[in-house]
């Protein structure tokens, strides 16, 4: 192969096509004026619709501008520690709960609630680790270690039911079992800390920089002495486009096409934590969307938070450009409004002829999402579901399974009792859910009858046969199965610890005309856990449109 790459590349001309004169990155800030009571963002993009130049969507990118702040009853300690009290969850796509498109005035994306589920095993299974590497740091993106899940049904320093989030770690020891010391901290958490908890004070970073600095450039990092009752974090979150939906993947270069955005967030939330000074005693939240897309880290000295012994209360909030709900207000400093970075070419004339006349419109072919629920399945419980009763064209089903909110933070995991009402993990600042599903929820005897058909000749009954069978190459190159170029970041170890999907492709069909043919989807199986189970449930099905690309609108 060597031999021939040499000669090829040595026979094989060097040309320089010249497509475009110029590419210019041009932003628009949202609607909203500043004002996101709900954690709605609208983004009207008729600015660019009318630059006369191409907008590139797969190169378009969201930035939303954060502020995390943790707020006390009382002074907080004074210590460089308290730099590691808060983070945010896995990837800054866990801020988005649904997304609606319109193109010329016509819905192209449906506005579906838990979006970022669909979008965190995509990331999870399309990724390399040269992407996490390299561009992980830009999307608030590295996988939580499935081992640190731990639950806690007393007042403890970690946190209360379903808890992911210690960051420090310790020496490896076989004397305590699997999953104990050396395996139970979170190092996908501390990964992100890098990159939010940086602290401009610290004796050695405060010989190179300031907090003024840090604002000018737009870096992320946290204020922990403004005021000695806050620790506040100010994030500055981008999002690639294409990593929120398909249809930005799919759209081509387009001059005039006039978009409107509405991206509900899981921002504006809120959780109030009691403590005395060594334990987590109780917790209450408010959440627009029943999802928190930030942890807070345990208590004690080492472990990340050290509220002091007169701070008995500390209420953790995420607003969008300035604190959410809070005595003091705290902006951001670098930026007050949401914007949409659009991606514009000049082609050269001799392309842009050349695209005019070979692609006037073109069709295009996206994955639009539904989700449904089935809620607190009992352990050991069977479940038959009918999630839709008809959809043409379906693609695939994801099944996200959680442990259930009805018993998250109790003693007993069949009813809630004693123990405290956490809800579900998504809604905990104490989980890495919905980064990380429940750990070990295995599923038995599972199938999909897709209008009364089973999509498996035998149920399925092993954790491996899902795994290799449908996940692991889902999302990858080539399936999975060549070996010098892979995709996905979870193994089946991770997969069985604490990323247990289930994964069904749906897309084979006989013909067109059959695949447009609408049919019922049902899921059936068994919980096989010991643990009441939450499955939440992503339906992927394809839509289809034909664009003009000279005028952006939507060829009927």
């Amino acid at each position: 192969m060597a031999d021939l790459y040499t000669f090829q590349s040595s026979t094989t001309p060097i040309e320089h096509p010249y497509l475009f004169q110029s590419r210019q990155f041009t932003f628009v800030p949202d609607s909203n004026s500043g004002n996101y009571p709900n954690g709605a963002v609208v983004f009207d993009l008729a600015s660019l619709s009318n630059s006369g130049r191409w907008l590139d969507l797969k190169q378009s990118y969201v930035t939303i501008p954060l502020v995390l702040s943790v707020q006390a009853n009382a002074a907080l300690t004074v210590t460089a520690e308290n730099a590691f009290a808060a983070s945010l969850k896995n990837g800054y796509h866990q801020l988005i709960n649904s997304l609606s498109v319109e193109l010329t005035n016509n819905q192209i994306v449906n506005l579906t609630s838990f979006s970022n589920l669909d979008i965190n095993y995509k990331l999870l299974t399309k990724t390399s680790f040269e992407d996490l590497q390299n561009f992980g740091s830009s999307i608030g993106f590295q996988k939580d270690t499935a081992e640190g899940v731990l639950y806690r049904a007393v007042a403890d320093p970690s946190g209360l039911g379903e808890c992911n989030n210690k960051v420090q770690q310790t020496l490896f020891t076989t004397t305590s079992g699997w999953g104990s010391s050396g395996m139970n901290f979170n190092q996908g958490r501390i990964n992100r800390m890098l990159n939010t908890s940086y602290d401009p004070l610290v004796t050695e970073q405060a010989k190179f920089t300031t907090a003024s600095l840090l604002q000018q450039a737009g870096k992320n990092y946290v204020d922990r002495t403004t005021n000695t009752s806050y620790i506040n974090y100010y994030i500055l979150a981008t999002i690639p486009l294409r990593i929120l939906h398909d249809a930005f993947e799919k759209l081509p270069l387009m001059r005039g096409a006039y978009f409107r955005l509405i991206v509900n967030t899981n921002t504006s939330c809120l959780t109030t934590l009691t403590n005395n000074n060594t334990n987590y005693t109780g917790i209450t939240t408010t959440s627009q969307n029943n999802v928190l897309p930030f942890m807070v880290s345990p208590i004690g000295s080492g472990s990340g938070f050290q509220p002091g012994a007169s701070a008995t209360s500390v209420q953790v909030s995420l607003g969008i450009g300035k604190s959410y709900n809070t005595g003091t207000q705290y902006s951001h400093p670098t930026m007050a409004q949401c914007r949409i970075y659009g991606c514009l070419y000049e082609l050269t004339p001799i392309y842009e002829e050349l695209y005019l006349k070979t692609t006037p419109t073109k069709t295009v072919k996206y994955n639009d999402i539904l989700s449904f629920q089935v809620l607190n399945t009992a352990a050991g419980g069977q479940f038959s579901q009918i999630l839709t009763n008809g959809i043409s064209r379906p693609r695939y089903l994801l099944i996200c399974p959680f442990l259930s909110s009805v018993v998250n933070g109790s003693t007993s995991f069949t009813q809630f009792t004693a123990g405290f009402a956490v809800g579900s993990p998504m809604n905990s600042p104490f989980s890495s859910a919905p980064g990380t599903c429940g750990p070990q929820l295995a599923v038995t005897n599972f199938n999909v009858l897709v209008s009364g058909v089973n999509i498996y000749q035998s149920n399925l009954n092993y954790r491996f046969e899902n795994w290799l069978q449908e996940i692991r190459g889902s999302n990858a190159v080539n399936g999975g199965l060549t070996q010098l170029i892979s995709s996905g970041i979870l193994s089946q170890t991770d997969y069985e610890n604490g990323y247990p999907f289930i994964y069904v492709n749906l897309e084979r069909k006989a013909s067109q005309a059959n695949d447009d043919i609408s049919r019922s989807i049902q899921i059936i199986g068994t919980n096989a856990s010991s643990v009441n189970v939450d499955y939440y449930c992503i339906i992927g099905y394809e839509r289809e449109i034909t664009v003009s690309t000279s005028t952006g609108s939507l060829v009927i």
